[in-house]
């Protein structure tokens, strides 16, 4: 599932780059193969629904091909009333997407045990750092979707699997 963010139409990352790093594996890690699993197909369903009529996502979705057409723009006016009309147009557009910032969620983040004993001793602001974090947490509409399908799962029963992948 594929969640959109502000860069999903713009080609960013090293991949994009004139000379990529060359694709690398690491070893696999040791783990044991847990036998139960969860209803992952129903938390799945849940969040696609969610996403589907969150119209903050739908904002941020819009942006993003806004940004992308922007970037693609690639010839401008010579004519100045021309060009400026145009700029003034791009700054009432971008200003819609002016929300995307003002989103808001009901969640509520404190310190932990550990970080409160730390402020006590701080000489550098962490507390306040770490408040103005909890703010821009409060905000984000992807740790909001992260934290319902946490709650998704946590209400789903583990179920024993009843057949197993042959090695």
């Amino acid at each position: 599932m594929q969640v959109p963010g502000r860069f999903s139409f713009i080609e960013v990352g090293e991949k994009e780059k004139e000379n990529p790093l060359p694709y690398d594996e690491i070893d696999p890690a040791d783990y044991k193969t847990w036998d139960s699993y969860f209803d992952y197909d129903t938390a799945i369903n849940k969040s696609k629904e969610r996403l589907s009529n969150n119209s903050q996502l739908k904002l941020i979705e819009e942006n993003a091909k806004w940004v992308k057409s922007q970037i693609d723009e690639t010839e401008f006016s010579l004519n100045y009333e021309t060009y400026k009309k145009q700029l003034e147009a791009n700054e009432e557009e971008a200003k819609r997407f002016d929300a995307i910032s003002d989103y808001k969620t009901n969640l509520t983040f404190l310190p932990t045990g550990f970080e409160k004993q730390l402020f006590e001793s701080d000489t550098t602001n962490l507390q306040e750092k770490r408040e103005r974090w909890y703010q821009n947490l409060s905000k984000d509409v992807y740790v909001e979707e992260a934290v319902n399908v946490l709650e998704d799962l946590k209400m789903a029963y583990s179920i024993k699997k009843v057949a197993k992948v042959k090695d």
